[in-house]
């Protein structure tokens, strides 16, 4: 079951990632081909499309990507899709150095977002702020005879 847990808390962390890179680009008015969850390895499920944007969960759930029409465009020629100029505004390519800047650190500025909510959120829970303070006791040595830690003077109980 931990196992199972720790997947699903790595998937969120992919998602929130993933989705501060895709609104980043949503904001620079760059196109979303595809926003994928998990790597797309084994069965695949088109979720829904939004916007020009194909939703998937994969299998697989390490990973996550976000596709611009850069990525697919040979995959859309064939599907009959709309396939942008070379000259449009929508592509990645043609964003000025600070928007693909701003697109690619997105997701990074996401992850340190959420966890300061989750900060927040846990503090609102359980009615206090973590704190640094923390009272560490000696119980025991699990180390040879010839360590460093029983030539420093530590004992038994020591706070």
């Amino acid at each position: 079951m931990s196992q199972i847990l720790m997947i699903l808390l790595i998937s969120l962390l992919v998602l929130v990632h993933e989705a501060g890179h895709f609104m980043a680009a949503r904001m620079c008015g760059i196109r979303v081909t595809r926003f994928g969850i998990g790597m797309p390895i084994g069965p695949s499920w088109k979720l829904f499309r939004w916007k020009n944007t194909d939703f998937y969960l994969h299998a697989f759930l390490f990973g996550g990507y976000v596709s611009f029409p850069e990525d697919t465009q040979k995959e859309d020629e064939e599907n009959g899709e709309e396939v942008l100029p070379s000259d449009s505004p929508e592509l990645y390519e043609n964003k000025t150095i600070a928007q693909k800047l701003f697109v690619v650190s997105a997701g990074v500025l996401m992850n340190i977002v959420f966890a300061f909510v989750l900060v927040i959120f846990c503090a609102i829970f359980y009615h206090k702020l973590p704190t640094s303070n923390q009272n560490i006791f000696v119980d025991s040595f699990a180390t040879k005879i010839s360590s460093n830690i029983n030539t420093s003077g530590i004992q038994k109980g020591d706070k």
